[in-house]
């Protein structure tokens, strides 16, 4: 019996490599929209992003130029450097490996006329960025990566000594997968206040004709946890890497709005 449960606990902690739907490019666009408006709602009304900061303001004092590689919608940045002081002078530096073909997340961005927060708007592919000397914080975009894909990150930070600050809003924990259970209920509660006019009648038949929706929602979420990194995960690649020369700081926070919490993974180089 106690061996059941020992391999039972194994295999929630273990990383998978699976795919998400948000990976997709050939899922239809409703989707993808309707997601980053659902976990924008998450940030606004949750304060998810709000665990993070005491993390953020100790990187951002060791780093005032970061450079966040993986922004997606920016939304979770503008409401980051918002909560940041205005007296403390640091760059936000955004860019997306998808932003030539979906351009108007870094045009909306840049149009806030934040002075501290700024998208590049062409496409930039981490991976062959070799220029790209900045600081990197990724937030809940880490997971995405494949260990060969790491493996590379983490090389190029070595060598050009810049941090990094690793931020993920999921974990291989029982309670976060109950939080990834609760997702598409909530999605279809929310569904009148997130979605957008253009995509209501198809959305509506995604959501509660047919609950793809919710069922890709409900996927994602959970393959999200099984893919995070965690500080054993990274230490083990660094090994290979017979990088040595570095501090790692792990933390987890958690609220009464979000319970299952948040991971923060500092590596100093």
């Amino acid at each position: 019996m106690l061996s059941y449960y020992s391999k039972l606990s194994y295999n929630f902690c273990m990383r998978l490599q699976l795919f998400e739907f948000g990976d997709l490019e050939n899922i239809p666009r409703v989707y993808h929209d309707f997601l980053r408006e659902f976990m924008g709602f998450l940030y606004r009304n949750l304060h998810i992003h709000k665990l993070w900061l005491q993390e953020i303001n100790l990187f951002i004092e060791q780093n005032n130029k970061i450079h966040d590689p993986c922004a997606g919608s920016g939304d979770v940045n503008y409401y980051i450097e918002k909560e940041i002081d205005e007296n403390i002078d640091f760059q936000f530096i955004l860019s997306d490996i998808m932003t030539d073909r979906v351009p108007r997340f870094a045009k909306t961005i840049n149009s806030l006329k934040r002075r501290r927060l700024t998208y590049l708007e062409y496409s930039l592919d981490l991976l062959k960025a070799s220029d790209s000397v900045y600081p990197k914080i990724f937030i809940n975009a880490f997971h995405h990566f494949t260990p060969e894909q790491v493996k590379v990150i983490l090389n190029q930070q070595a060598k050009k000594k810049q941090d990094m600050l690793i931020l993920e809003y999921c974990q291989k924990t029982l309670m976060s997968y109950f939080s990834m259970i609760m997702g598409p209920f909530m999605s279809m509660i929310l569904f009148p206040f997130i979605i957008k006019k253009k995509d209501l009648i198809s959305g509506f038949i995604l959501t509660y004709i047919i609950p793809i929706i919710p069922f890709m929602l409900l996927w994602d979420g959970f393959i999200s946890c099984f893919r995070t990194y965690s500080e054993n995960d990274l230490m083990q690649v660094l090994n290979e890497l017979e990088i040595k020369d570095l501090k790692i700081i792990t933390k987890k926070k958690r609220s009464l709005l979000y319970p299952s919490g948040v991971s923060s993974i500092q590596i100093i180089f």
